[in-house]
C-alpha cells in the first residue's frame, strides 16, 4: 500500500507526537494530456493551458474584497478559526488540528469569503472544513502561506481560490517512517515519467481504507476527468524529486509549487495567483520572510 505522511509541522502539536500513520497515496487517476490533431489548434490549446492565460485571469479580477478580508483576519479575532460578526468572512489562522471546530464554517454567509493562514494538519479535519466551504460557495483567499493539507484540500474548496500577492502555496509529503524498502519508483499513467513513492507498509500499520475513502470521494467532484495526484506534481517537480532521492537515498524533505499552467487540466476549482513567483529566488525569498522550515522547490 502507498504511503504518506502528514506534514512536519504537527509534530510539534501536544498529544500527537505518537498518532502519525502510514495513509494512502491518490496515484490512480489517469492522464489525458492536451491533445489535438492540427498542429495550430494544439499550440492553441497549450498557450490556453499556460501560464499566461493565468496572469490575465489575474489581471481581469478585483483582489480588494480579498485583501480587506486578509486584513481583517489579520487583525484582533479569535484563532486558530474565527467568523466575523456579519459571517461574510471566515479566518483560519493555524494547525488544522483534529479537533477545530469546523462547524464554525457552517455559520458562514453564502458565497462568503474563507481566508486561510496554516501550514496544514488532519486531513479529516481539513476535508471537513472544505466540505463546510463548498455547501456555503465560499471563495478561498490565501495569505502568507497555504501548506500541505491546506493545499491538498481547502484550497480546493469551493469553485474559486484565490492567492494573494506574496503568500505560498506549497505541496509535500513527509516520510515518517525509515524503512527504505517502503519507498521506490512506479510509472507514472499521466505520460510525466515515473513518481517517487511509498511502495508499501508494514501490515502492523492501522487500517487505513476509511481515509483512503474520504480522500477518494473528496476529490471525486473536484478534479477534472484527467490525472490530478496528492500532492500534484509537474514533470519538473516529479524529476526534481527523484534526483534529491538518488544523491541522498532518502525521501527529500521538501516542498514544491505547482505552476497555474497545469491547474485547467486537473482540478475544477478556478484557482488565480495575484502573482505567481517568476523564479526560484523569488520563492526563497518569500520562504525565509515567511519563517519556513523547509526548502521550497519552484516549478516553472
Amino acid at each position: 500500500m502507498p504511503c504518506v505522511e502528514p506534514h512536519p509541522d504537527e509534530l510539534d502539536l501536544p498529544g500527537r507526537k505518537e498518532e502519525w500513520r502510514c495513509v494512502p497515496m491518490l496515484r490512480e487517476h489517469v492522464a489525458r494530456p492536451c491533445w489535438i490533431s492540427r498542429g495550430g489548434l494544439a499550440l492553441f490549446c497549450m498557450l490556453i493551458a499556460g501560464g499566461g492565460a493565468s496572469h490575465s485571469a489575474a489581471q481581469e479580477i478585483d483582489f480588494t474584497p480579498y485583501a480587506r478580508a486578509a486584513d481583517y483576519c489579520r487583525s484582533d479575532v479569535a484563532r486558530p478559526i474565527a467568523l466575523s460578526e456579519d459571517k461574510r468572512v471566515l479566518c483560519l489562522d493555524g494547525a488544522v488540528t483534529s479537533d477545530l471546530n469546523v462547524a464554525v464554517a457552517a455559520n458562514l454567509a453564502d458565497r462568503g469569503i474563507a481566508v486561510v493562514r496554516s501550514r496544514g494538519g488532519d486531513t479529516a479535519s481539513a476535508v471537513r472544513l472544505a466540505n463546510a466551504l463548498r455547501d456555503r460557495n465560499a471563495a478561498v483567499v490565501v495569505r502568507d502561506f497555504c501548506l500541505y493539507a491546506c493545499a491538498s484540500f481547502i484550497l480546493l474548496s469551493s469553485s474559486e481560490a484565490y492567492v494573494l500577492d506574496g503568500a505560498l502555496v506549497a505541496w509535500g509529503l513527509f516520510q515518517r517512517y525509515p524503512d527504505d524498502d517502503c519507498i521506490g519508483f512506479i510509472e507514472g499513467k499521466d505520460q510525466a515519467g515515473p513518481f517517487l513513492t511509498w511502495l508499501s507498509c508494514s501490515p502492523d500499520y492501522p487500517d487505513e481504507r476509511p481515509r483512503s475513502w474520504l480522500w477518494n470521494e473528496f476529490y471525486r467532484d473536484r478534479i477534472v476527468d484527467t490525472v490530478y495526484t496528492d500532492p500534484p506534481e509537474s514533470r519538473f517537480i516529479r524529476r526534481e524529486l527523484m534526483n534529491l532521492y538518488r544523491s541522498t537515498g532518502q525521501y527529500p524533505l521538501v516542498l514544491w509549487t505547482w505552476n497555474p499552467r497545469h491547474h485547467a487540466s486537473a482540478i475544477k476549482t478556478k484557482l488565480v495567483y495575484q502573482h505567481y513567483p517568476e523564479s526560484q529566488e523569488e520563492v526563497d525569498a518569500i520562504a525565509k520572510r515567511l519563517g519556513l522550515n523547509r526548502r521550497v522547490i519552484y516549478d516553472p
